[in-house]
C-alpha cells in the first residue's frame, strides 16, 4: 500500500492537533522564527548521516545534524559491532571505508586494514570525531512529529523545526531509520511486503511455504503473536521483520549483573527450557561462543545457537507509529531482551550448573553508560526495516541478479544475500512456525549477484520534493531491501546522498536534474567504487 500519511490512527491527540495545523505550515508562507540557516540539514546522526555531512564539508558546505535520540552513530555505536560486510569486500569503499572502518582499525593499532569488529564506545568516538571534522552543528533529541514540523514552498522543503527554533537550509537529507522527514514532506513510501504481482518478484509477499519449522516444543512467549495469516502465497501485507537489540556481554571482573526488568514474568520464557534441552545447551558460555567476539574481551549478542532476542510481531506498528507508540515498542523490546538474560541467569527451573555458568557473564561497565535502559545495555533498537521511499527508481528483486544488476547511474556496489528475519510467530496445532514470511531467518540466505545501486533510488520522483535525498529509507521493494539494508552500505549511500546535495546546491537545481558524469567523478575522487 502506498502511503503519504505520517502517523497511524493510534497517534496521540497532541500529534493529531499538529497534523491538523499542517496546511498552514506546509504552505511556506507562515511567519515563523528562524534561528539559523545552513546549506544542508541532515536528519539522523547515523553512519549514513555522518557520511553525508562529511561529503558536504568536503565541498565547502555547512550542515546542521538533527538527531532524534540522545546518541550519535546510530546502531553502529548502539551494539551492531560485528559489521555485515559485502560478499565482495572491494565493494565497501569511499569515505565509509577510509574515514570510519579504517579509523577504527587505526584506533586498535592494526593500521590500514579496516576493522569490522569493534567496541560500541570506539564507534561512538569515531562518529563524533567525523562530525567534528565535518564542522557539523549537532542537536540531539530533535524529533519530527509530522508535517507541522516542516515548511514547504512548492516542491521544496524550506525549514524544519528544532528545539532552538526553525532551521532553514537549501537541501535536506533524511538519514534516519524512521524516514520521518521524508514522510512529513509528503513523499510517497511503502511499509510491509508488496504482493508478488506488484513488481513480479518471486520472493515477495506472504510466503507460507518458506516457513522454518522448529517443532518439539511449545514457545509460550506470553506476547501476542497476532492473527494467524490466512492469505494466499504472494499476498501483500503491512508487516515488517523482527527488530532486536544488539547487546554486548563480558566476563570482566567489573561486569554488571543482568537486571531484572520491571514487569518481568518468567512465564514469558518457559519455551526456552525445552529448546535448551532439545539443543543440549549447558550454559551461556556455549551460546556466546557462537556469537561474534569483539575487542576488549567482549561478545556481541545476536542468535547464539539460534536462541536470539528477536521479538517478531512487536515491530509492525513501529514504522508509521507516533513517537509515543515507538517508545512503547522500544521499551517492550528492552524488557524482552533483559528478561531473557535475567531468566537464563536466575530461573530455578534451570540446572544450577547452567545458572552458575550464566552468572559468569554480565553487561560491560564501560559501554552504554548513559543508556535510557540502564548502564551496559544498548540505547539503540535495531530497526531492520521500516518505511521505504517510492522514489525515481524502485530497486526490486530483479535489480540484484544478472543481467539487471548493472546500472548506468551507479553510486555504489553491494552484494549480500536476501536476509529477512522472522516476521511472525504463530501456532499450528501443537507447534509454532518460526520464520513465517522469512526468506532465510538465520539458516542461510538467498545469494545475489554483485549489483549496482542507481542514484535514482536516493531521491523522490520528478514532481515531488526536489531538495531531498534519502540514504536509509531509500527506494526499494521489501525483497530488494533485504540485501542492501546493512550499515556499511547505508554509509556509502549517505556519501552519495551528500554529494547529490552538494551538486544540487552548487547548481541551484532540483536533485532530479543532477549530471551523472559529475556525480561519478566526485564520488570516485574520494574512493567510491561504482563498478567492480
Amino acid at each position: 500500500m502506498e502511503r503519504r500519511r505520517f502517523l497511524t490512527a493510534a497517534a496521540t491527540a497532541a500529534t493529531a492537533g499538529a497534523l491538523a495545523a499542517a496546511p498552514a505550515a506546509r504552505a511556506g508562507t507562515t511567519a515563523v522564527p528562524r534561528a539559523e540557516s545552513y546549506d544542508a540539514v541532515v536528519y539522523g546522526a547515523t553512519l549514513a548521516g555522518i557520511m553525508a555531512a562529511l561529503r558536504l564539508s568536503r565541498r565547502g558546505y555547512t550542515t546542521c545534524v538533527l538527531e532524534p535520540t540522545n546518541h550519535i552513530g546510530g546502531v553502529v555505536s548502539g551494539g551492531l559491532v560485528k559489521t555485515d560486510i559485502p560478499n565482495t569486500i572491494g565493494a565497501l569503499a569511499g569515505l565509509t571505508r577510509t574515514s570510519f572502518f579504517d579509523a577504527i582499525g587505526a584506533h586498535y593499532g592494526v593500521g590500514s586494514p579496516a576493522q569490522y569488529r569493534f567496541e560500541p564506545k570506539v564507534a561512538r568516538l569515531i562518529a563524533r570525531r567525523l562530525l567534528d571534522e565535518a564542522g557539523a552543528v549537532i542537536r540531539k533529541n530533535q524529533r519530527i512529529n509530522g508535517p507541522a514540523d516542516l515548511t514547504l514552498n512548492g516542491r521544496r522543503i524550506e525549514s524544519v523545526r528544532s528545539s532552538a527554533g526553525w532551521v532553514t537550509a537549501r537541501f535536506f537529507i533524511d538519514a534516519s531509520y524512521e524516514g520521518d522527514l521524508m514522510a512529513a514532506a509528503g513523499v510517497p513510501y511503502h511499509v510491509g511486503r508488496e504482493s508478488s504481482a506488484t513488481y513480479d518478484e518471486s520472493y515477495a509477499g506472504f510466503r507460507p511455504n518458506s516457513v522454518l519449522r522448529r517443532g518439539l516444543f511449545n514457545p509460550n512467549t506470553g506476547y501476542p503473536v497476532g492473527p494467524v495469516p490466512t492469505g494466499a502465497e504472494g499476498d501483500a501485507d503491512e508487516k515488517v521483520q523482527a527488530y532486536n537489540f544488539r547487546g554486548v556481554l563480558t566476563q570482566a571482573a567489573d561486569r554488571l549483573p543482568f537486571p531484572r526488568p520491571e514487569g518481568y514474568d518468567p512465564a514469558d520464557y518457559t519455551h526456552l527450557r525445552s529448546l535448551l534441552e532439545y539443543r543440549g545447551i549447558t550454559g551461556m558460555t556455549q551460546m556466546v561462543g557462537t556469537t561474534a567476539a569483539i575487542p576488549g574481551g567482549k561478545h556481541q549478542t545476536n542468535q547464539g545457537l539460534f536462541i536470539g532476542y528477536d521479538l517478531p510481531g512487536a515491530s509492525w506498528e513501529y514504522p508509521d507509529g507516533s513517537w509515543a507508540r515507538r517508545e512503547e515498542i522500544i521499551a517492550q523490546q528492552a524488557r524482552w531482551h533483559q528478561g531473557m538474560q535475567y531468566w537464563l541467569a536466575n530461573d530455578p527451573s534451570l540446572p544450577e550448573s547452567f545458572r552458575a555458568d550464566t552468572a559468569t557473564w554480565g553487561l560491560p561497565a564501560d559501554e552504554f553508560t548513559d543508556s535510557p535502559h540502564g548502564a551496559g545495555f544498548p540505547h539503540q533498537l535495531y530497526i531492520r526495516e521500516g518505511r521505504r521511499m517510492k522514489g525515481a527508481h524502485v530497486l526490486t528483486q530483479h535489480d540484484l541478479f544478472a543481467p539487471n544488476n548493472t546500472k548506468s547511474t551507479s553510486v555504489a556496489c553491494w552484494q549480500y544475500g536476501l536476509d529477512c528475519h522472522t516476521v511472525q510467530l504463530y501456532p499450528d496445532g501443537t507447534r509454532y512456525l518460526i520464520g513465517e514470511g522469512s526468506l532465510t531467518g538465520e539458516e542461510g540466505n538467498v545469494l545475489v549477484d554483485l549489483y549496482q545501486i542507481p542514484a535514482e533510488s536516493l531521491f523522490p520522483s520528478s514532481g515531488s520534493i526536489d531538495n531531498l535525498t534519502v540514504p536509509i529509507c531509500f527506494s526499494a521493494s521489501h525483497v530488494a531491501y533485504l540485501s542492501p539494508r546493512m550499515e556499511p552500505n547505508y554509509g556509502m549511500l549517505g556519501e552519495a546522498a551528500g554529494e547529490l546535495a552538494a551538486q544540487s546546491i552548487a547548481r541551484n537545481q532540483p536533485v532530479q536534474s543532477y549530471r551523472y558524469a559529475d556525480l561519478a567523478a566526485s564520488l570516485e575522487e574520494f574512493g567510491s567504487v561504482l563498478a567492480t
